[in-house]
This record gives structure tokens, sequence and C-alpha cells, in this order.
């Protein structure tokens, strides 16, 4: 996937995300230690040099409105970069003249599934969840770092070392714990799928249906369809509320 999904203009996107997040982590420590000085100013009475902070600080807050901005345009950009690349190659691959692949997964074989809803929605998906990962995973890793220095310095090693020593073990305890949601994803996937497959059924045939009056019995198929679906829905739900509570006791 990586292959088919990284050239370098989205190792070049995922760079400058990693640099926009590292100046937001400065400018974060930044705003911390310019409250101080605020507060400072307040309780000192000091109130020429209360403006004077303020006026940097109103400054910094045109600069963070940018550096937000710029993010999520980073971000969106990857999902888009990532989405373009799958479905060029999945084209490519479905409609070789020598493989015949989109005739023999529509006509000859059920192997593959919903492949239009998987070219569509699901390499969109997969594209947003892939762009969110990167930069969730970039920003902790740069967070990390930044105010494993700062806390060092104030406090010594040992603190930030305990600190991650907790949170370290608190992950894998999590981890040992987690209902498996790559597999409900999966199915979760599958019978939306499925739903959609049943109104676009419903979709072409419906002149026929209307002349043979099987509303009712579609009605059944979609409801029956859309009960799947949901029944699914609850069950990953219930799975993922105990987790939930440990992983937020653990973490707080």
């Amino acid at each position: 996937i990586l292959r088919q999904t990284c050239s370098g203009r989205e190792l070049w996107t995922v760079t400058r995300l990693s640099l926009l997040l590292l100046v937001r982590t400065f400018a974060s420590v930044w705003v911390s230690r310019h409250w101080g000085r605020i507060v400072n100013a307040v309780v000192t009475l000091s109130f020429p040099r209360l403006r004077g902070l303020v006026s940097e600080f109103a400054g910094m807050t045109i600069c963070l409105s940018l550096l937000n901005a710029l993010l999520k345009y980073d971000r969106t950009s990857l999902r888009l970069q990532v989405r373009e690349k799958i479905t060029r190659w999945c084209h490519r691959m479905l409609m070789r003249e020598d493989a015949m692949i989109f005739y023999s997964a529509n006509r000859l074989s059920d192997r593959i599934e919903h492949c239009d809803h998987q070219i569509s929605s699901d390499v969109d998906r997969f594209s947003q969840v892939f762009a969110e990962v990167v930069s969730q995973s970039l920003k902790p890793a740069v967070d990390f770092l930044v105010y494993s220095v700062e806390l060092s310095r104030v406090q010594g090693l040992a603190t930030p070392a305990t600190l991650y020593a907790w949170f370290g073990a608190a992950s894998l305890l999590s981890a040992q714990v987690a209902p498996p949601f790559g597999a409900l994803a999966a199915r979760e996937q599958s019978l939306e799928g499925r739903f959609r497959f049943r109104h676009s059924e419903l979709i072409l045939g419906c002149e026929q249906i209307a002349f043979l009056r099987g509303a009712e019995p579609e009605r059944r198929g979609l409801e029956a369809a859309l009960e799947d679906l949901l029944a699914h829905l609850r069950r990953s739900n219930a799975l993922a509320f105990p987790w939930e509570v440990l992983r937020q006791y653990a973490n707080k």
C-alpha cells in the first residue's frame, strides 16, 4: 500500500506537515510562557508592560491562525493526493485489456463484492484515515521531543522518565484488552457496501418491481440489510465502551 500511495509529492507534503507541527508545538510553548508573563504583569500591576504583552499576543494569534489553516490545508492535500494515486492504480488494474478484470468482477465472479463502492467510497475513507493517522502520529512525536526538553529543564530527567513509563505501561495494557478494531471495521465496510448495493438494485430494477408489485419484499430486503448493519454497529459500540473506560482512566 505504501508503495502505491507514497511518492516524492506525498513525501514532500508529509515533510511540510511535520515542519508545521514542529512550529505549532514551539508556538504552544511560547503561548504558555507568554500567558505566565501576562499573569505576572497583572499581579504586579505593571500595566505598561501588560499592554505590550497583550499586543504581542494579539499579533501571535494572527500567525497561529495562519499556521492552523496551513496544517488543515496540508492534511487535506495529503488525503487528496493519496486518493488520486490509489484510485488511478485501481483504474489501471481494473481496466487492463489483457485481464478483463472489470468484466470478470461484475459478471463471472463474486469474489470482489461491490467494487464500485470499494474504488469510490472505501478509497476515499482510507485516504482520509491515512492522512489523519500520519498527522496524529507525527504530532505526538514532535510534542514528545519538545515537551521532554522543556520539562527536563524545569524538573530534571526523573519526572519525564516516570511520566513516559506510566504512559507506556498504560498503552500496553490498553492494547492487550482492545477489541479487534480492524476486523470490526472491515465487517462494517462490507455491510455498508451490501446496504448500498440493495439500494442500487432497487434503482436499477424499479420498473420491474413496480410491475410485479414487489415493493413489500424489496422493503423487507432493505430492512434486513439495515438491521444487519445496525446490529454490527451496536456490537462494535458495546465492545469499545469498556475499552474506552479503561483507556481514559489509564491516560488521565
